[in-house]
């Protein structure tokens, strides 16, 4: 009896130690801040944190900020653990700003008690809106990164006058965590970038795959909500489209759970409105990013390649027909640059190659874009800055 009481109370014990080390655990952010959707009035601002909170970003031209900023839905600010974003809007075009994030735990939420814990926040950070008449400015498109983002730290080391980024799909493989975000890929583009330089973001086909698929949208901003979207700088058109997955939707690998020849085919009506719009026409330049290549010769049709044979299809007599200048892709972890041909794409296409490895670090590459008031020179280059080959635009 005695050695059974010993035993219970050694199990108390640990149970009331790890109920307190539980009790003890405190709010802190889990990935630093990161941009995203800049244009010259606006920008999205994400974090993360790991308790329920209330969140907010203060900000202004000076590191004295004067203006603050939290998200609200239908009347009501957020609460919330995990990741976190606030809009900055009414912003100056071509204006350094400086931001702080904070977040503030909610220990308890009921209809009339509401009990606040800790505070933290971030250091101070900065960023620039584009000018409206921007036209001169460089962008760096990086895919297939499949949760090895390490490369790019070098990169922007070396590329340092770039004014933004573009993961153009498969930056992240097979999400089955809603974690992996921010611990695989956000935490490590904001230590090397992405607090004080923006990036947009184009899904692949691996981000539609896996437990957490389905919660991309939170760490996402576009102008709509869509994983499809346009937007101008300075003088350039910008359409950011989604490829949907690459094999049938029947594939038994998708359990009946997949609509993407649909979900183009809606795509591609609103693509057909984008490149009537006015602005669109207006544009000295025209880019587009894709994460599957647009009128590339895949082979014989066995089903591996249905994705590109549609985008191909629905996206690019659209694009053959609207005149675009540039179209990045990636998807084929092979680099490569096909030019325009009379009886496929009518741009040239470019193919970043594959995500970086020890094994073949010689296939890395990324894509420098610079675009002035005259010229779009587009350079394919290999993680290390070596250029592979290029693509010039002149108007």
């Amino acid at each position: 009896m005695k050695n059974i009481k010993i035993l219970i109370a050694a199990v108390l014990v640990i149970l009331l130690t790890a109920l307190n080390a539980q009790q003890e655990v405190k709010i802190n952010l889990t990935c630093e801040p990161f941009l995203q959707n800049m244009h010259n009035k606006s920008v999205a601002v994400f974090w993360e944190v790991n308790k329920n909170s209330v969140s907010w970003v203060e900000y202004g031209e000076s590191r004295n900020f004067g203006f603050k900023a939290k998200e609200s839905k239908d009347g009501m600010v957020g609460v919330s653990s995990g990741i976190q974003k606030v809009k900055l809007e009414e912003l100056k075009p071509g204006t350094e700003y400086y931001y702080k994030v904070f977040s503030c735990e909610v220990k308890t939420l009921e209809p009339y008690k509401v009990v606040f814990g800790d505070t933290i926040s971030s250091g101070i950070y900065k960023f620039t809106t584009p000018s409206k008449d921007d036209k001169r400015f460089t962008f760096l498109a990086f895919n297939d990164l499949h949760n090895i983002p390490q490369f790019i730290e070098g990169v922007v080391k070396n590329e340092k006058d770039f004014d933004f980024a573009v993961f153009n799909g498969d930056i992240l493989t097979d999400i089955n965590d809603e974690t992996d975000f921010a611990k695989k890929i956000f935490s490590p583009l904001s230590s090397y970038f992405a607090k004080e330089k923006p990036f947009y973001l184009v899904r692949g086909n691996h981000e539609t795959r896996g437990a957490a698929a389905r919660k991309l949208y939170k760490y996402t901003d576009t102008p709509d909500g869509k994983y499809y979207y346009a937007f101008t700088r300075g003088n350039t058109f910008f359409i950011m489209l989604d490829c949907g997955e690459d094999k049938p939707d029947n594939h038994k690998g998708y359990f009946g759970l997949a609509d993407y020849d649909n979900y183009r085919a809606e795509e591609a009506k609103w693509l057909e409105d984008v490149v009537k719009s006015e602005k669109f026409k207006k544009a000295k330049f025209r880019i587009a990013s894709i994460h599957m290549p647009v009128y590339k010769n895949p082979g014989k049709d066995d089903g591996e390649n249905h994705g590109i044979y549609e985008c191909s299809a629905k996206f690019g007599t659209i694009l053959n027909k609207a005149g675009i200048d540039l179209l990045l892709c990636g998807h084929t972890h092979k680099y490569e640059i096909i030019k325009p041909g009379k009886e496929t794409n009518k741009f040239p296409v470019i193919v970043g190659g594959r995500y970086y490895s020890d094994k073949a670090p010689e296939k890395t590459s990324y894509t420098r874009v610079e675009v002035s008031n005259n010229k779009i020179t587009a350079l394919l280059k290999r993680y290390t800055g070596e250029v592979l080959d290029k693509v010039e635009i002149k108007k």
